[in-house]
């Protein structure tokens, strides 16, 4: 992925751009999880690959030529870019912060999905779910494989990297092109930046005594004004004109407190009783974003195409600030803030259960007064490694950037295992921390296979090797008849 470089695609669409299309059409264009995954190229901070410098010394190239073929601006009018492809275009142009620090995570979010191999003629009709995928969203949404969100300890933040509330943030609709009732139409809180995409808003002020008001927000068109009505409160008008002639007034809830659940932070952990539909382990409100509203701007100020208008709002530090860690640079953003390349994350959560030590032989069930986990990345001459340890086993997975699909995903499952509870992240300008020799896997290591396994290969009539599916562990088998 690193070496082919972006992929333009394109999907005609038929319809005239005012004609409008149902939720449930099965026509409907700009549909699917390809499209789930992206947005409008103003909607992510500058990006490098679309940078008038880049544009000028490759526009020569199959890709700015393909850009121009396919919008009508021969530019990026309604060029629409995929979160993964924002992410590594970040991760490769800002520069990482030359101070190491340690940060908290509060919450994570994962939701990768394995790609099942199993040929037979009806897999085009059943959804891709597996062992990975737990019940409760498994049909929720499409899924984004390559990246773990995860909310960190707004407090800590702007003690350790700057204050909250000076981070640019911004609530408004995501830009689009072409129909509005077209694909998805999200709701977007913006961070130095970068878009995440929101579920519900709430507040308990402004709504009386023990008021409390909060708003859903779904995928697709929606009505606006419900939106701003709860963030601006009713037109008011004041003699504030010429001659004390009756002006409006802007935002009537400038100063009140709000609080906010992202889609990427919507589903936090399994649920404590797995008969019923809403028992977090890990309450949803860890993953909340609280701020106050600052003020009612034009949205054609921070984005060149944007219709209509934003709210401009200042991050509280009672809560989280959203971030992401992506799984093939193994970096974190905060928003569009880098903070560094993810070098170890420590767990110590109290249990009945185990004690844990790092070397193989060293771990025992049973005896201990506390579960560790840990998450390292490391990194020799030639490669990187990411190990993922608790009380049980030792995990070694190649470096992300070599990957398989799959591979990252159990990756990825793996780190949101051993940390979704809460962790403390060790951030800094090396990708990994040196070491000599990786090690390997051992430990209560189970693997489960997404399909069938691969064709059994007999040795002799009693002896049949089984490859694994992951990694390059081989199982022998002895058949007892």
């Amino acid at each position: 992925m690193a070496l082919a470089g972006p992929r333009v695609l394109s999907e005609e669409i038929p319809q005239p751009i005012e004609e409008g299309c149902p939720e449930l059409e099965l026509a409907r264009p700009l549909a699917g999880p390809l499209w789930w995954n992206s947005l409008l190229w103003t909607n992510f901070p500058p990006l490098a690959m679309f940078s008038d410098k880049s544009f000028q010394e490759g526009k020569r190239s199959d890709f700015f030529a393909s850009l121009s073929a396919l919008n009508t601006d021969s530019r990026l009018s309604e060029q629409y870019v995929t979160f993964t492809a924002a992410r590594h275009d970040l991760c490769t142009s800002r520069p990482v912060p030359e101070k190491n620090c340690r940060l908290t995570v509060e919450c994570m979010q994962y939701e990768g999905v394995r790609d099942c191999t199993w040929n037979f003629p009806l897999q085009d009709y059943i959804p891709k779910r597996d062992n990975h995928t737990v019940p409760e969203i498994q049909a929720r949404r499409f899924w984004d494989n390559n990246v773990v969100h995860m909310g960190i300890n707004a407090e800590e933040f702007s003690d350790k990297v700057m204050p909250v509330g000076d981070v640019e943030a911004e609530i408004r609709i995501a830009d689009f092109a072409g129909n509005p009732s077209w694909g998805y139409y999200p709701c977007v809180m913006r961070i130095a930046g970068w878009p995440f995409r929101l579920r519900k808003i709430g507040t308990f002020e402004g709504y009386g005594k023990n008021g409390h008001h909060e708003l859903n927000i779904g995928l697709h068109y929606f009505e606006q004004d419900k939106l701003w009505n709860l963030l601006e409160g009713p037109t008011s008008l004041a003699a504030t004109g010429p001659d004390g002639s009756m002006v409006p007034q802007g935002n009537q809830r400038r100063g009140f407190k709000f609080y906010a659940m992202l889609t990427d932070l919507d589903w936090l952990g399994p649920n404590l009783d797995g008969k019923k539909h809403d028992d977090g382990e890990v309450p949803q409100e860890k993953g909340y974003v609280w701020f106050t509203v600052e003020e009612t701007i034009e949205a054609s100020k921070t984005s060149p195409v944007a219709i209509g208008k934003a709210v401009r709002i200042k991050l509280l530090d009672e809560g989280i600030i959203p971030a992401w860690l992506d799984l093939h640079y193994m970096q974190v953003f905060a928003g569009g803030i880098p903070l560094g390349f993810l070098s170890q994350a420590d767990v110590d959560l109290e249990s009945e259960g185990a004690a844990f030590d790092d070397g193989p032989g060293s771990y025992a069930l049973g005896g201990g007064s506390s579960t560790l986990g840990k998450v390292k990345v490391l990194r020799t001459s030639s490669y990187r490694r990411v190990v993922v340890q608790n009380s049980c086993s030792r995990l070694v997975f190649k470096d992300p950037l070599e990957a398989q699909a799959n591979d990252i995903v159990d990756m990825g499952w793996a780190i949101f295992d051993c940390c979704y509870r809460g962790a403390t992240l060790r951030l800094g300008k090396h990708a990994g921390k040196w070491s000599d020799d990786a090690g390997g896997d051992y430990g209560m290591v189970d693997f489960k296979a997404s399909g069938p396994p691969p064709l059994c290969h007999g040795e002799y009539k009693d002896k049949v090797t089984i490859q694994a599916p992951r990694s390059d562990h081989l199982f022998e088998r002895r058949l007892v008849k």
